[in-house]
């Protein structure tokens, strides 16, 4: 699954909905721990590949 170079997340988990990425304000986040990008929305984002919530924005 390859929508480009950020993913979208939430907290606590994958959301089953397909939302427009340039449609969510969210921040650019990198995860430390697998180096997925992503793009996350809330207080304490989670790496969508990993589930990690070691995640830093960039």
């Amino acid at each position: 699954m390859n929508r480009g170079e950020y993913d979208m997340c939430t907290v606590g988990g994958p959301v089953d909905i397909d939302i427009p990425p340039e449609r969510v304000k969210g921040k650019n986040y990198k995860c430390r721990e697998c180096g997925e990008k992503f793009k996350g929305v809330g207080k304490r984002p989670m790496c969508p590949s990993c589930q990690s919530e070691d995640v830093e924005e960039v």
